[in-house]
C-alpha cells in the first residue's frame, strides 16, 4: 500500500465522520430551535444541551455555529455559565499554536 492509498483511505474516513456528525446535529439543532422558541431558561436543560454540543463544536463548523448560537442565547439568562462554556470550548479545541500566534 502506498502513501497515496493511505491518504485516500484517511480522506474517506474523515468524509464519513463529517457526514455522521452532520446527521447527529439535526436533532440537536431542532432542540436548540425549540428551546429558544419557547424561551426556556432552565439552566440544567440548557447546560445539558451545551455539553452535548461541545462534543461536536470542535469538529464541524455547523456544530460550532450551533454551540455559539446557544451560548449567545444562554448569555442573556446566565452570563457566568455561558462564559464558562466558551472557556470549556477554548480549553478543549483551541490550538496552542493559535495562542502563540496571537501573542506575536
Amino acid at each position: 500500500m502506498s502513501y497515496k492509498d493511505d491518504f485516500s483511505t484517511i480522506k474517506a474516513i474523515i468524509a464519513e465522520h463529517q457526514k455522521l456528525i452532520k446527521t447527529a446535529l439535526i436533532p440537536l439543532a431542532s432542540e436548540v430551535d425549540s428551546l429558544m422558541q419557547h424561551s426556556v431558561t432552565d439552566d440544567n436543560r440548557i447546560g445539558a444541551l451545551l455539553d452535548r454540543l461541545l462534543d461536536y463544536a470542535g469538529f464541524c463548523e455547523d456544530g460550532l455555529n450551533l454551540f455559539k448560537r446557544l451560548c449567545r442565547y444562554y448569555y442573556g439568562i446566565n452570563p457566568q455559565a455561558a462564559s464558562e462554556y466558551v472557556l470549556a470550548y477554548k480549553d478543549m479545541y483551541d490550538d496552542e499554536s493559535d495562542s502563540q500566534n496571537n501573542d506575536k
